[in-house]
């Protein structure tokens, strides 16, 4: 492990303890979550882009063909003025 020191605003500060608290985490524990969550973002992930290069979608397709071709029980059904976005194909 490396020590890190950092400078905050300290309505960051304020604000990233009131998390830690309300989270039951150290501040050690919450800055490195957030820190793995933000890198994530910024930097792609070599294995996800070669697993993703691999993908043929067999798959994919081998598991929806599981999926019986039967209407959806009551509960599951949507409304019947449910609205779809324009671009979603039905």
């Amino acid at each position: 492990m490396s020590a890190l020191t950092v400078n905050l605003p300290d309505k960051l500060h304020a604000k990233a303890c009131e998390v830690a608290v309300s989270k039951n985490l150290s501040m050690d524990a919450l800055v490195t979550v957030a820190l793995a969550q933000s890198l994530s973002r910024l930097v792609a992930e070599p294995l996800l882009e070669e697993r993703a290069a691999r993908s043929t979608g067999r798959g994919l397709a081998e598991f929806l063909a599981q999926v019986p071709d039967a209407a959806p029980p009551d509960q599951d059904r949507l409304p019947e003025d449910y609205q779809r976005w324009p671009d979603v194909p039905r």
